[in-house]
C-alpha cells in the first residue's frame, strides 16, 4: 500500500468528520469552514478508534481494508446526511488591507513553517520518549502484527495467562494505539515514525478549530490569527507533536475543542456547538484515565449555565459538601481515576513556579494569562462570563488537586509530568484569555483590538 495507503488513513478519518459534522439535524451552515475542518478531523480520528474497536468485538480481523471499507460506508451515509448544507466562509485576511494584512499573512506563513517543520520531525524522529514506547506503542504493535486488539494485562495475571500481553499501562484506554496501527495497516508496515503521523494532524487540527471559532466568536482575522500563532508557538505543545507518541495531545486538543464549543454553546445555545461540546467532552474518556476528569469539570459550568440564578451558590454548598466528604475518606487515602489520593498536602510550589513562570515551557502563556484576568477580574463571573470562568477554575482545580494531593507530587516535584498535565488545558486557557483580552472594556484593550482589523 505505502505512500497511497498512509495518505488514506489521514482523509478517511477527515472525510468522515467533516460529512457528519455538516449533517443537517446539527445546522451547521452558520459554522466557520477552519472550525468544522478542525473539529472534523480529530472527531474523526477517535470515530475511527471506535469503528475498529466494533469490527475486533464482530469478529472481524483488523487490517486496512477491513478498515477503510466501514469507514467509505459511514462517509457515504454522511453524504446522505449533509446534502444541501452550504458552507459559510470565514471571512478571513481577504477582508484586510494595508499593514493587517501583511500582518495576517506574516502570521499564517510562520505558522504553517513551524508546521512543516514539525511534521518533518514526526517523519524523521523514531519513536522516542519512554512512555510513547513503552506503554502506547506496544498495544499498537501487537495489534498490528495480530490484526486483533489482544489483551493486555498487568505483569501478575500476565504470567499465569496464555496469549495476553503487557506492558507499563495494560489498563490505559485503547484509542491512541488503535490510531498508531491503523496508520501502520495504511503503510502496509511498521514504521515507528510515519505511524505518528495522526500528532501531526492533530496539531492542524487543532489550529484550524481555534482560529475557526476564534473568527465565529466575532474576532478580527488578525487578532485571531495572532492568538493562534501564540498557541502553536508554545514550546511544549510543539515538543509533543514533534516527539509524538504520547497521547497528552491528544487530550489537550480533545478537551480545548470541547472548551470552545461549550463556550460557544453558554453564549448563543447554537446546536453545532452543543453537539461538539457533548461529544469531545466525552471523547476525552477514549484517550487517557484523567480525560474522565477532564470531562466532569464541564459539569459544574453546566449547572452555572443551566441555572444562571442559583447555579453559583448550588455549586458553593454541594462543593463544599464534596469538599468534607473526600477530605473525610482521604484522611486513610483512596484511588480516584488511576491516582492514589491522600489528603496530605505536599509543597510542590517551587518546581511548579519554575516551569511556569521562569522555565521557557510556555513562553508568556501564564503571565498573558494573569493579565487578562487581573484586567477582567470584576466581569470574570458577569453572566456572559460565568460558565466560562467556572469550566477554567475547576480545570486548575483538579490541577491542584493532584499536583499537591497525589503521589503525582513527587513527579512534579522531580519536573517529568508537570508540563504534560498542564498541556491538556492550555489551549482551553489560552481560548478564554484571547476573549478577555478581546472584549476588555473599551478603555482599556478594545479600542487596540479594532484597530487590528475587522469588527466585532
Amino acid at each position: 500500500m505505502g505512500l497511497p495507503g498512509l495518505i488514506a488513513t489521514v482523509f478517511l478519518p477527515w472525510l468522515l468528520g467533516i460529512v457528519w459534522l455538516r449533517a443537517r439535524w446539527l445546522q451547521p451552515d452558520k459554522i466557520a469552514w477552519p472550525a468544522i475542518l478542525g473539529y472534523g478531523y480529530l472527531a474523526g480520528a477517535l470515530a475511527t478508534t471506535l469503528v475498529m474497536r466494533l469490527l475486533d468485538m464482530l469478529g472481524v480481523r483488523l487490517g486496512f481494508f477491513s478498515i477503510a471499507l466501514a469507514l467509505a460506508l459511514l462517509i457515504a451515509l454522511g453524504f446522505l446526511a449533509s446534502r444541501g448544507v452550504a458552507w459559510r466562509k470565514s471571512g478571513d485576511g481577504s477582508q484586510l488591507a494595508g499593514w493587517r494584512k501583511f500582518a495576517f499573512i506574516a502570521l499564517l506563513v510562520l505558522i504553517a513553517t513551524r508546521l512543516i517543520g514539525l511534521g518533518l520531525e514526526v517523519l524523521w524522529q523514531p519513536l522516542f520518549p519512554w512512555d510513547a514506547w513503552s506503554q502506547w506503542a506496544t498495544k499498537a504493535r501487537v495489534w498490528y502484527e495480530t490484526g486483533s486488539m489482544a489483551s493486555f494485562v498487568p505483569p501478575d495475571i500476565w504470567l499465569q495467562t496464555n496469549g495476553a500481553f503487557t506492558d507499563r499501562a495494560p489498563h490505559y484506554p485503547p484509542a491512541i494505539p488503535l490510531l498508531q496501527a491503523w496508520t501502520a495497516f495504511g503503510l502496509g508496515r511498521w514504521d515507528d515514525a510515519l505511524m505518528n503521523l495522526p500528532w501531526l494532524m492533530t496539531g492542524i487540527a487543532l489550529a484550524l478549530a481555534f482560529y475557526g471559532q476564534a473568527r465565529q466568536w466575532g474576532i478580527a482575522p488578525l487578532f485571531a490569527m495572532m492568538f493562534t500563532y501564540f498557541l502553536l508557538s508554545l514550546p511544549m505543545l510543539d515538543t509533543h507533536v514533534a516527539l509524538a507518541g504520547y497521547a497528552d495531545l491528544f487530550l489537550a486538543a480533545t478537551y480545548g475543542l470541547a472548551a470552545f464549543a461549550f463556550f460557544h454553546w453558554v453564549r448563543s445555545r447554537d446546536v453545532w456547538q452543543g453537539a461538539m461540546a457533548l461529544v469531545l467532552g466525552a471523547g476525552c474518556i477514549l484517550i487517557k484515565q484523567p480525560g474522565i476528569g477532564w470531562a466532569l469539570t464541564f459539569v459544574p459550568a453546566l449547572w452555572v449555565a443551566l441555572a444562571p440564578r442559583h447555579g453559583l451558590i448550588g455549586l458553593a454548598v454541594s462543593g463544599s459538601i464534596g469538599l468534607a466528604v473526600a477530605l473525610f475518606f482521604g484522611l486513610n487515602g483512596f484511588n480516584l481515576l488511576g491516582y492514589s489520593l491522600k489528603f496530605t498536602y505536599t509543597s510542590v510550589w517551587e518546581p511548579l513556579w519554575s516551569n511556569l513562570m521562569v522555565q521557557d515551557n510556555w513562553h508568556l502563556l501564564f503571565y498573558l494569562a494573569a493579565a487578562a484576568l487581573l484586567l477582567s477580574l470584576p466581569r470574570l463571573f458577569a453572566p456572559t462570563y460565568r460558565a466560562m470562568t467556572v469550566v477554567v477554575v475547576f480545570a486548575l482545580a483538579f490541577v491542584f488537586a493532584i499536583f499537591f494531593f497525589t503521589h503525582v507530587s513527587m513527579w512534579v516535584s522531580d519536573q517529568t509530568v508537570v508540563n504534560r498535565a498542564i498541556l491538556h488545558l492550555a489551549p482551553m486557557l489560552l481560548f478564554y484569555v484571547m476573549v478577555l483580552f478581546w472584549e476588555a472594556p473599551p478603555s482599556r484593550l478594545n479600542n487596540v483590538s479594532n484597530s487590528s482589523g475587522g469588527s466585532k
